[in-house]
C-alpha cells in the first residue's frame, strides 16, 4: 500500500498534477499552503515547474523536454541527450564561454 501511494505521488509530481500532489500529501492543507506562499496565482496550479528551481532549471521539465525532443527527432533519449549537450556546448562557446551573462 505504501509503495502504491509513493508511486502515485511520484507520478503526479513528474506530470505536474498539482492537485493530485496536494491530495496525496500527508497533510494536503499544509502542502497547498506551502505551495501558495511562493506561487499563489491560480495558474501556478497548472504550471510545469515549481518555485524551487523555476521553469528553466526544473529537472522534471527538462526530462520531459528531452523525451519530447527525442520523440520528435526519432532518436533514443540517450542520443537526444548527447545531441542536446553538443548543441548547448556550442551555444555556450559562441556566447563567449562565460557562465554569467548580462540580462
Amino acid at each position: 500500500m505504501a509503495q502504491q501511494w509513493d508511486d502515485a505521488l511520484s507520478k503526479a509530481r513528474f506530470e505536474f498534477r498539482w492537485d493530485d500532489q496536494f491530495n496525496l500529501a500527508l497533510d494536503p492543507d499544509t502542502a497547498r499552503d506551502y505551495h501558495d506562499e511562493t506561487l499563489p496565482a491560480t495558474g501556478a496550479k497548472v504550471a510545469h515547474f515549481c518555485s524551487m528551481c523555476g521553469p528553466k532549471f526544473c529537472a522534471m521539465k527538462i526530462t520531459q523536454d528531452v523525451r519530447e525532443y527525442a520523440r520528435d527527432q526519432g532518436l533514443t533519449v540517450e542520443t537526444a541527450f548527447d545531441k542536446g549537450m553538443e548543441e548547448k556546448s556550442k551555444e555556450f562557446r559562441e556566447a563567449g564561454s562565460k557562465i554569467y551573462q548580462k540580462a
